[in-house]
């Protein structure tokens, strides 16, 4: 299908969001890739982790440049090939999302909304986080907790972040557009601003930053 949804955040930073609909066959048909993206391709091993890596160039070639090309640097993090725009990435059940800004630091990070967040909930966050969830809306605040520190580490942009000890979310109710959190490092401290989107069982979350690290 088309372009899912477009939103221009700011000035320079401009968020797309891709559900796929498309076969692999129809994908590939619309993505130019060179040998060493094949070569990536190919050697995922499930059919909807490729979708997820043919749509995300989709995105860039078709709404960004078609000649622009992702890699990514030694910590993970995507950059765009050649260019000075930098870019944020993310995709969940059936739908992928890209964040570009020009000169801020972006981050997104997307969730499906399901119960096995109450599985894990006390592997991502503290004790007092934990006593700040909302009973009425549990689910969402979890997840908008889950993907807010997802977007803490893009910002900091390095590996190795504890999930934690590290990142922290302030106190905010689940129906806040806009929250805070922090990383907290020995080498490095910074707080930021967060935004969230919900539509249908989904979850969106993201973050500009204008440090660069």
């Amino acid at each position: 299908m088309p372009l899912f949804k477009q939103l221009h955040i700011s000035k320079d930073c401009n968020l797309f969001i891709w559900k796929i609909d498309e076969g692999l066959g129809q994908l590939k048909n619309q993505v130019q890739l060179t040998e060493k993206e094949f070569e990536k391709l190919n050697a995922f091993g499930s059919e909807s982790r490729k979708k997820e890596y043919l749509t995300t160039r989709l995105l860039v070639q078709k709404y960004i440049s078609a000649e622009l090309r992702i890699e990514n640097n030694e910590h993970g993090k995507p950059f765009l090939v050649g260019s000075e725009l930098n870019i944020s990435v993310t995709h969940t059940k059936d739908f992928v999302a890209i964040f570009v800004c020009k000169d801020s630091i972006p981050a997104l990070d997307m969730e499906y909304l399901s119960d096995r967040v109450h599985r894990i909930a006390k592997r991502f966050l503290s004790e007092s986080e934990l006593e700040n969830i909302s009973d009425n809306n549990r689910t969402l605040h979890l997840y908008q907790h889950w993907c807010a520190k997802e977007c803490l580490i893009k910002l900091y942009g390095k590996k190795n972040v504890h999930l934690i000890d590290e990142l922290k979310i302030h106190p905010f109710s689940p129906d806040q557009e806009i929250f805070t959190g922090e990383v907290c490092r020995a080498d490095f401290s910074e707080t930021y601003t967060l935004h969230y989107i919900q539509f249908n069982k989904y979850l969106l979350v993201y973050a500009i930053s204008s440090y660069k690290l």
